[in-house]
């Protein structure tokens, strides 16, 4: 009877390690890819502003739901998930006034490159006309 009752608590554990381990794998296996291709990008997020914004290299603002614009000069990639995006942002001296908006800028010109969480993004348009 002893004997039976540990057997069966140790086939428990072992299907419980079991379980987490394939969950662990699972987790480990599952990566995020950045594209960096406008046609792929536009499946995984089609917006109006995705193959625009990564083909085009002009003055783009994104609109953030605290009320800030990231300043940006195009997209660089997105990832595969639709979760994120990565951006050239613009110097200060590239952005005309924006009628106080608070805006995100790169701090330098050699310090360009940003990462943008895709959900907090309200609105995306052209900052200047041609």
């Amino acid at each position: 009877m002893l004997e039976m009752a540990i057997a069966i608590i140790g086939a428990l554990t072992g299907l419980g390690s079991l379980w987490f381990t394939e969950r662990q794998w699972r987790k480990i296996n599952k990566k995020i890819a950045m594209l960096a291709n406008a046609d792929a990008a536009s499946e995984v997020l089609p917006a109006w502003y995705t193959k625009r914004m990564m083909q085009d290299q002009w003055y783009f603002g994104l609109q953030t739901s605290d009320g800030h614009v990231i300043a940006i000069s195009n997209i660089t990639s997105i990832s595969d998930d639709g979760q994120w995006m990565d951006v050239e942002l613009l110097t200060k001296d590239e952005v005309p006034t924006l009628d106080g908006r608070k805006l995100v800028v790169a701090v330098a010109n050699d310090r360009r490159e940003a990462s943008v969480k895709i959900s907090n993004i309200v609105a995306a348009y052209d900052i200047v006309t041609s």
